[in-house]
């Protein structure tokens, strides 16, 4: 993980965290991911490891999948990964995204060429991990964006619905 970096941010009950801004370091280009492919495997890749855990699986929400497609074109855009741009976290995104929640919570990476590479990343950070595997979460919304250098950033929003 020395080219990659990951972030996570785990809001429940509308608790909120910090991460530092950081701005990825230029790297090698890797092969840009496809998208709708990218986002289905990401997902078929957390609810396997939920399955395995005992944990009943996520179901998709259209209105977490637009605040990770925004947040995830954000950062591409900015070249940048933060949970928090333009002053706004998970929580702000996912409101205005229209989705009221009783539990939300966010894993970001960046440069993992690969949604298996992203999703075993965030299976190897136990905060990551803590997310992907949270019974409280019950809907997922995910996206990744490539930046003008063809790196993705990959965002997974996870809610419960209020």
């Amino acid at each position: 993980m020395t080219r990659r970096l990951l972030a996570l941010c785990l809001l429940v009950a509308a608790v909120g965290c910090t991460t530092p801004e950081r701005r990825p370091p230029r790297g090698q280009m890797p092969t840009p991911p496809p998208d709708a492919d990218a986002v289905q495997a990401v997902i078929d890749r957390t609810n396997a490891e939920r399955r395995r855990a005992g944990v009943p699986p996520l179901s998709i929400d259209p209105q977490l999948t637009l605040a990770a497609e925004k947040h995830a074109a954000d950062m591409a855009r900015r070249n940048q990964l933060s949970h928090t741009l333009n002053g706004r976290s998970v929580a702000d995104r996912v409101r205005a995204a229209g989705y009221e929640y009783r539990a939300v919570g966010e894993n970001i990476a960046w440069n993992q060429p690969t949604a298996a590479e992203a999703v075993g990343d965030w299976m190897t950070s136990s905060g990551h991990r803590k997310n992907l595997l949270n019974r409280e979460f019950t809907h997922i919304g995910v996206a990744v964006a490539n930046n003008s250098r063809g790196e993705p950033y990959w965002v997974q929003v996870f809610g419960r619905p209020r």
